[in-house]
C-alpha cells in the first residue's frame, strides 16, 4: 500500500482517523491520549491535504501541527478558526509514548466537532480544486 500523495488521499485517511476519534468520545472507555492521537492524525492529514490544494509540493513528514498551520498561513490560507487544534501536536510526539500521560480532561465532543469543521472546509477546497 502506497502512502498518500494527493489531497484526496490525505483527506480519505483524515476522515478514517476522525471516525476513530469520534468513536472514542466516551472517556470512561478510551484513554484521552489514545483519542487525542487519532484526532491529531485526522488534523495532520487534513492540513497536508490543504497544503496540496495550494501547492503541488509534498508536505513535510512532520506531526507538528503548528508547523503545518504556519505553512498554510504563509500561503495566505484562512487558518484562524482552526488554530486551536495545534494543541494536539503533543498527542503525536509526546503523549503516545508516555507511560502515564497527564490528562487534560478535554471536551472530546467540542474538539471532535472542530476537527469535523476543518475536514469539511478542506473537503470543499479539494472539490473546488479538481
Amino acid at each position: 500500500m502506497a502512502p498518500a500523495e494527493t489531497s484526496t488521499g490525505f483527506l480519505r485517511i483524515a476522515h478514517r482517523d476522525l471516525r476513530t476519534a469520534m468513536a472514542m468520545a466516551d472517556s470512561s472507555l478510551f484513554e484521552e491520549s489514545t483519542w487525542g492521537f487519532h484526532l491529531q492524525q485526522a488534523i495532520e492529514k487534513a492540513l497536508k491535504a490543504w497544503l496540496l490544494v495550494l501547492s503541488p509540493e509534498q508536505p513535510p513528514f512532520s506531526h507538528n501541527l503548528r508547523l503545518l498551520f504556519l505553512m498554510l498561513r504563509d500561503q495566505d490560507a484562512a487558518v484562524e478558526p482552526f488554530l486551536g487544534l495545534s494543541r494536539f501536536t503533543l498527542f503525536a510526539v509526546v503523549w503516545r509514548y508516555d507511560e502515564d500521560p497527564e490528562l487534560e480532561h478535554l471536551n472530546r465532543t467540542a474538539w471532535n466537532q472542530l476537527c469535523t469543521e476543518l475536514l469539511a472546509h478542506v473537503d470543499e477546497l479539494v472539490s473546488y480544486s479538481q
